[in-house]
């Protein structure tokens, strides 16, 4: 609102600042929970102090994480671990104005050290071993980067043996794509499992993001870090292969036509699904329910694309596993909102409900699986949802309009949706594991 003159003109028709203050505090003398709008609708009020509790933690995570049905061995990690170390150990301590004169350049490498030594540390607290393999991944690119940058210094080292050796690392990441073999027992461990190996291998040799630094001395920065980050994940995904071959019966056959043909299977029914899909509607006004109808049309919508590109039948699988979660998830949001169950929250405790049900529904939906890996892998999306919620009623203060909080409620909702569809999406992928 501001000062001028409203549409309707004339003196009487001025609403002043000063006026607006007045009209607040009579409201709040009178213990009203809202003011009237000019077009004279009354928009609900909440104290924050009445929203949840949430940790003012900028390092939380997902409430649900990621992990890999593999034992990951200690000498892996104590590698990895090694590494990062030499690598800073080639850095001056501190790295100083007189080491590196450039502020702007000596900022980039002093941050990247940094990060590298809380990677060693977020790895030895990290709830699972997949969460711990990344930690260390992030730890050694930042490292490499670090250490890369420094070396022009000390040795007026150049991008192109960086370059070279990358180019190695992409190499033996497509030998071992080609070599690969599904072996498995369970379809479904074996999905999950060759899943993370895919995706490994294909990052490993991804071509498409390569350092495009202006400065020639953060070129070289960033060359030691891609080379490095590509042979962190052809490292991982040899261990995680090795690791999961060393855990099966020694004639453990091919579980790739099983893979494929389930595949085929759900993104066939992804398709109709999607052809199936209602008109878009035009909504009146921004509702939280309508947010989570938006974002879950878009996600479906947008995912059969990657699906189709997958990297290999065990991403595909677990892809589809995903969509079709999110497929139910929107039709479950559809159906709330025809029965007029996703009203906008106008109270503390109405947000603290929508926020616990939402907690809820994820622990329900991972303890009460058969199948608790393959429902993880939409839980860690749905936590993420849930966390950002979180993260966004952190921002708030004092009295403010109900619709401050749309985008949270939004989230909760979303992660609740997904959370008790999961469990029929994953029945409905196993079914097409296990089909004959």
């Amino acid at each position: 609102m501001t000062d001028d003159t409203s549409a309707t003109g004339g003196e009487s028709g001025r609403m002043t600042r000063r006026g607006v203050l007045a009209l607040v505090g009579a409201s709040a003398i009178a213990g009203c929970s809202s003011i009237d709008s000019l077009g004279g609708e009354r928009e609900a009020t909440i104290d924050a102090y009445n929203l949840p509790d949430v940790p003012r933690d900028e390092e939380r995570e997902s409430p649900v994480s990621p992990s890999i049905p593999v034992d990951i061995t200690a000498e892996h990690f104590d590698a990895a671990r090694e590494r990062i170390r030499s690598l800073l150990a080639t850095l001056p301590t501190p790295l100083g104005p007189e080491e590196i004169p450039n502020g702007h350049i000596r900022q980039h490498l002093t941050d990247a050290a940094s990060d590298a030594s809380d990677g060693l540390d977020d790895a030895r607290t990290a709830r699972t071993g997949l969460m711990a393999l990344r930690s260390l991944r992030r730890a050694r690119e930042n490292a490499r980067y670090a250490a890369a940058g420094w070396s022009v210094v000390e040795s007026g080292r150049t991008a192109a043996p960086l370059r070279n050796e990358h180019e190695r690392t992409v190499s033996a990441a497509h030998e071992t794509r080609q070599e690969h073999e599904y072996v498995g027992i369970d379809p479904v461990r074996a999905a999950l499992v060759h899943a993370r190996i895919e995706t490994g291998l294909e990052r490993a040799s991804d071509m498409d993001v390569l350092p495009r630094e202006e400065s020639e001395f953060l070129s070289v920065a960033e060359w030691g870090e891609t080379a490095e980050s590509a042979q962190a994940y052809l490292d991982d995904a040899r261990h995680l292969r090795a690791r999961f071959a060393a855990s099966l019966p020694s004639d453990a056959g091919t579980v790739r036509p099983t893979l494929t043909d389930a595949a085929e299977t759900l993104l066939v029914d992804i398709r109709d699904r999607q052809a199936d899909l209602p008109p878009e509607t035009a909504a009146d006004e921004r509702s939280p329910g309508q947010m989570v109808v938006d974002e879950l049309r878009w996600e479906v919508e947008s995912g059969l694309s990657r699906l189709t590109d997958a990297v290999g039948p065990a991403s595909a699988v677990v892809d589809a596993n995903s969509q079709i979660a999110r497929f139910r998830a929107l039709d479950r949001i559809q159906s709330r909102r025809e029965a007029d169950e996703l009203a906008r929250p106008s109270d503390g405790t109405a947000v603290r409900d929508i926020r616990q049900t939402a907690y809820d529904a994820l622990t329900a939906a991972l303890e009460s699986s058969s199948q608790p890996e393959l429902v993880r892998t939409v839980l860690v999306d749905a936590g993420h949802k849930a966390m950002a919620a979180d993260r966004e009623l952190t921002h708030h203060q004092g009295k403010i309009s109900a619709t401050t909080l749309d985008r949270s409620v939004a989230d909760y909702w979303h992660a609740t949706a997904l959370a008790r569809s999961v469990s029929a999406a994953t029945h409905q992928t196993v079914r097409a594991l296990q089909a004959d």
